[in-house]
């Protein structure tokens, strides 16, 4: 199990904002996303429970909290990154699945995983969100057969993707859809990080305090210029080193 003293390289900040759409319907916020630093090693999730789902605030809770749980007893154990980020996918669909029982449709979640240590890194995702490393989108943000289809890992037949690379990153974002719209720049069927975004923010995570990070990020995330694009819930992760 994780112990939680740690001494850190890796500097990170993650906050959850529920959306003005789920304000006015009364409903939970459904991101969900959490992190672990030891040494040099990042593990960190994101979720995004499915909107039409009753309890998927639950099921993306519990994903991202097993993935990272997971993930660091694989480490522990002597895993590679590529199998320890695979043990911990299937770790996160087990625990949903199991709070879920009869009705796994009703915690259906997305999940946005990583693992980065020393020069090496490995990532999973099912459905859409990003996982943005030194300024390039790790895997396509295209998560279904079809457009606008996103995958949950709730449902029997999901395989995650899976992007493995033994390179140093320095810069971590992870995002759920609904910062798609001012985070990426659609150029046709590709996304990209859009530069003016991140940029200010991963200097402004180098310049303050551990203390003020959460409360200043959600105050931006809750800010009109985030909100004038977006009526969804919206997680941001950042982590730099």
């Amino acid at each position: 199990m994780i112990t939680w003293t740690t001494k850190k390289t890796w500097q990170a900040v993650t906050v959850s904002e529920i959306g003005a759409s789920h304000v006015e319907a009364s409903v939970p916020c459904q991101d969900a996303s959490r992190y672990f630093i030891d040494s040099d090693t990042l593990i960190a999730c994101v979720a995004d429970g499915a909107g039409s789902a009753k309890h998927s605030h639950r099921g993306s809770q519990a994903a991202a909290d097993e993935f990272v749980s997971a993930a660091w007893d694989s480490l522990c154990d002597g895993d590679g990154l590529k199998d320890a980020a695979l043990k911990a996918f299937i770790k996160s669909r087990e625990a949903v699945v199991e709070i879920a029982n009869d009705n796994p449709r009703e915690y259906a979640t997305t999940l946005l995983g990583l693992i980065a240590t020393g020069d090496a890194l490995s990532v999973v995702q099912v459905g859409d969100g990003a996982i943005i490393l030194d300024g390039k989108i790790a895997l396509d943000s295209h998560s279904g057969e079809y457009a606008n289809e996103t995958r949950f890992i709730t449902e029997p037949d999901v395989e995650p993707r899976v992007f493995s690379v033994s390179e140093r990153a320095n810069r971590v974002a992870m995002l759920t859809d609904g910062l798609e719209n001012i985070a990426l720049e659609n150029n046709g069927y590709q996304k990209t990080p859009h530069a003016p975004f991140f940029d200010p923010l991963f200097q402004w995570l180098d310049q303050t305090k551990e203390r003020d990070r959460r409360a200043q990020l959600g105050e931006f995330l809750a800010s009109d210029r985030v909100r004038s694009k977006t009526t969804d819930d919206v997680t941001l992760l950042l982590a730099m080193r």
